[in-house]
C-alpha cells in the first residue's frame, strides 16, 4: 500500500514555497532537493517508497513549480539560503540532504554551512568537476530557451529532456516538460553559473555521513566519480535510470538510503 505524498505551501521571508510531503513528522526528515530542469515531483516515485519509515519532504525551489520567483541570482548559493529559510520556516532542526544534480551540490553546502543541523548528506549526480572537464558542460548546458511566437521553444525544451532520458517514460517526460516551461527563467539563471559553484570548496566542510549515487549513464557520472575520489569516507552505490534516477529506479534509490541510514544508525 502506498503512502499519501501530501502537498503544502510555506511562507518563507521571500514568497511561498510548494512542497510535497509524507511520513513520521516526529523523526528529523530528509529534505529532497531536485535538479535544474525538474521539480519536487520528480521524487515522487521515491517518496512512496521511503514515507512509510521516514519523513520527506521535497520542495520545488525557488522559480520551479508552485514556489515564488526569485529576482536574479548570479550563485547557486542564493538558492540555498532560499531553501535554508524554508526549512527554517518549517520549524525544522536537523536534518538530512537530499540533492540531485544542482540539488547535490545544495546538499552539500548546507551539510557544510548548517554542520550542527545537517545528519547526513546524500547525493545523486554530484558536480566535481576540474575548469577542463567542465567546458563541454558549459557549451551543451548554457541556456533556457524562452517562449517564442512561432513556438519553437517547445520543441527545443522537449528534444532537450527527451534525449536526458525523458523518452524512456512519456508520463514524466510530460511532467518535466511542463516543469521546464514554467521554470524557463531560473533554469537559465542556473545554467549562467552552475559551472562555477565551487563544489570542490563545500565537500572539503562536509563532516556529516555521506552517500554518493549515480547511474553510469547520468551525464554527471564523471563529477560523481570524482566525488568519490575526493570524499573516501563516502558510502558509493551506483543505480539506474539515466538523469532522473529517483523517477526511474525509486527501488535502487530507496534501499540505498535505508542501508546507508540504518549503518550509520541515523534511522
Amino acid at each position: 500500500m502506498k503512502t499519501m505524498i501530501k502537498k503544502a505551501y510555506c511562507d518563507t521571508p521571500s514568497g511561498q514555497m510548494h512542497y510535497y510531503y509524507g511520513g513520521p513528522a516526529d523523526k528529523p526528515p530528509i529534505v529532497f532537493l531536485h535538479q535544474n530542469v525538474s521539480g519536487g515531483k520528480g521524487y515522487l516515485p521515491t517518496l512512496e517508497k521511503l514515507t512509510a519509515e521516514h519523513h520527506c519532504i521535497a520542495p520545488d525551489l525557488p522559480g520551479f513549480g508552485g514556489s515564488f520567483d526569485p529576482p536574479e541570482f548570479d550563485s547557486i548559493s542564493s538558492l540555498t539560503e532560499y531553501t535554508l529559510d524554508f526549512i527554517d520556516a518549517l520549524g525544522i532542526d536537523k536534518f538530512h540532504t537530499f540533492g540531485n544534480h544542482t540539488g547535490a551540490g545544495m546538499a552539500a553546502e548546507m551539510a557544510g554551512l548548517r554542520p550542527d543541523r545537517v545528519l547526513s548528506c546524500i547525493m545523486v549526480g554530484a558536480l566535481l568537476l576540474t575548469e577542463e572537464q567542465a567546458a563541454p558542460y558549459r557549451d551543451e548546458f548554457s541556456g533556457s530557451s524562452g517562449p517564442s511566437h512561432d513556438a519553437e521553444y517547445l520543441k527545443i525544451t522537449w528534444d532537450y529532456i527527451y534525449n536526458l532520458g525523458g523518452k524512456l517514460d512519456l508520463d514524466n517526460m510530460n511532467d518535466e516538460l511542463s516543469g521546464a516551461l514554467r521554470a524557463w527563467k531560473v533554469r537559465g539563471m542556473i545554467y549562467k553559473c552552475v559551472w562555477d559553484y565551487r563544489f570542490d570548496l563545500f565537500i572539503k566542510d562536509v563532516k556529516c555521513p555521506t552517500l554518493l549515487m549515480c547511474a553510469p549513464d547520468d551525464v554527471l557520472y564523471l563529477g560523481h566519480k570524482n566525488t568519490a575520489a575526493a570524499m573516501p569516507q563516502a558510502k558509493v552505490v551506483d543505480l539506474k535510470g539515466t538523469n532522473f534516477e529517483p523517477y526511474f529506479d525509486p527501488d535502487g534509490v530507496s534501499r540505498g538510503v535505508i542501508d546507508f541510514l540504518e549503518e550509520n544508525r541515523l534511522s
